[in-house]
């Protein structure tokens, strides 16, 4: 059992640690292993364990997976909308269109962090998903304030 002063400095440690970390010079193994000769069907990459990773990779162990997207348009028209509609948003978009892949960096979780989301727009209208926190916090029961 933790007595409440040690919950709170350990708090108040990890509370520091996060608004004194750099995001912007932390990176996620962000990227995808791309169609070659091959493998014709590019994939996201696996989520490393010990880090605050989601992905619809169907390898994935229960507690870092999600169920892909399904969108109503085919794979280029939901491409080219997403890119469309996410570079608006003043966050950082990279696309490769030849697999159709998106990586965009949006605002983290942690105040003053940046998460990375990876999108692979696959056939029949299903997008597959990575996200992934470059500052991982402890897992709950936790509360900044």
């Amino acid at each position: 059992m933790i007595l409440p002063a040690a919950r709170a400095a350990l708090a108040t440690v990890t509370l520091v640690a996060v608004q004194l970390s750099h995001p912007l010079e932390s990176v996620a193994d962000v990227g995808y292993v791309p169609s070659s000769d091959i493998e014709q069907i590019p994939r996201l990459k696996s989520c490393q364990p010990n880090t605050n990773c989601v992905s619809s990779g169907y390898l994935e162990p229960p507690n870092r997976y999600m169920s892909p997207l399904k969108t109503l348009s085919d794979k280029e028209t939901a491409y080219s909308r997403a890119v469309r509609d996410l570079s608006t948003l003043n966050n950082k978009v990279e696309g490769i269109a030849k697999d159709s892949y998106l990586h965009i960096e949006v605002p983290g979780t942690a105040p003053g962090s940046i998460d990375d989301v990876e999108l692979l727009f696959a056939d029949e209208g299903v997008v597959n998903v990575r996200c992934e926190a470059r500052v991982t916090l402890p897992p709950p029961p936790f509360c900044i304030k």
